[in-house]
């Protein structure tokens, strides 16, 4: 029998400020093409103008990103040659305008879909990174789905707050998945989504979660948010009070229900020493970028050995 879709899921509401941010997506489209078809008076450049200007902004924004990673940590394994970077370049182009553009504006309320695997010994979480929302996971929920996990995932707001603030809509979510599948919860954050969950288990210990897989998580920072702004980015800047705090709660054995995957070509978390948390289970991968974590089979492919894992290490303890 078909599992129904997760009642939080389908009671989601679309994220604010993606719906404010895809207007102004569709407000500059329209002056793209009315200042095209005044210079040139030709339907195919404007049409063409219209569609590729923000793919076209997005890819050079991302190929600066890179730039910037790769001068502020030029180390070893950083270091590839040509062709791959600018494969793992262009992969990160299309994870980011279909995450970031398309879905993250326009399906941040789209329902999760339903297990049609087999039945699994843990449900799943997960937690989108900063200026994103739940729409993220709707690819990689669908993974999911077909190996048969019960997942839900939740928009962590405001989208700019304290990441402090986002604990008890964490709590309240774990609490309910484990509460309507009668299962475990693994938590699986993004980003900044890794360490709402860190911040979030450290003042809530008895939720009813099993582990946090983390996928490229700044536990220490990343020069990269001196270019973002909000409460939650200044959080994030290496050396801030709020991540050493947070370091100090933790207790060993709630490191060691953490894994840690991150890419030593992350063009957004960076240097990747900062990804590396001890204590806990870190898996470095490569050739891949930010956003792609939470596309690339090849991440994908750790999450479910992970979380196999943790079933496996719940079947020996029962």
């Amino acid at each position: 029998m078909t599992t129904p879709p997760p009642a939080a899921a389908r009671r989601a509401r679309p994220s604010r400020p993606h719906l404010v941010y895809g207007g102004v997506q569709v407000g500059l489209s329209l002056v793209v093409a009315a200042a095209t078809w005044s210079a040139w008076h030709n339907p195919w450049a404007t049409v063409l103008w219209t569609m590729l200007w923000l793919p076209v902004s997005h890819a050079i924004a991302l190929a600066a990103g890179f730039v910037m990673a790769a001068q502020a940590d030029p180390t070893p394994a950083r270091r590839a040659p040509a062709g791959v970077g600018i494969a793992t370049w262009a992969y990160e182009c299309a994870a980011s305008i279909l995450l970031l553009d398309l879905y993250q504006p326009w399906r941040s309320a789209a329902p999760l879909p339903a297990p049609s695997g087999p039945a699994r010994a843990v449900a799943v979480l997960l937690l989108h990174g900063y200026g994103c929302n739940r729409a993220f996971w709707l690819r990689f929920a669908r993974h999911l789905a077909d190996a048969g996990y019960q997942c839900d995932a939740i928009n962590l707001g405001p989208i700019f707050g304290d990441i402090d603030e986002y604990a008890p809509q964490i709590a309240g979510a774990a609490q309910a998945l484990a509460e309507r599948t009668r299962l475990p919860v693994v938590i699986v954050g993004h980003s900044m989504g890794g360490l709402a969950a860190r911040a979030c288990l450290s003042r809530h210990p008895t939720l009813p979660v099993a582990h946090t897989i983390t996928l490229g998580s700044p536990h220490f920072g990343t020069l990269h948010a001196r270019h973002g702004f909000g409460v939650n980015v200044r959080q994030m800047g290496i050396g801030s009070e709020w991540l050493i705090a947070l370091a100090n709660r933790e207790t060993d054995a709630e490191r060691a229900r953490i894994t840690s995957i991150y890419t030593y070509h992350d063009n957004v978390v960076y240097p990747t020493r900062t990804s590396v948390l001890p204590g806990a289970h870190n898996v470095a991968l490569d050739r891949l970028g930010h956003v792609s974590l939470g596309t690339h089979p090849r991440a994908r492919a750790l999450v479910l050995e992970t979380l196999e894992r943790v079933a496996q290490g719940l079947r020996r303890g029962a």
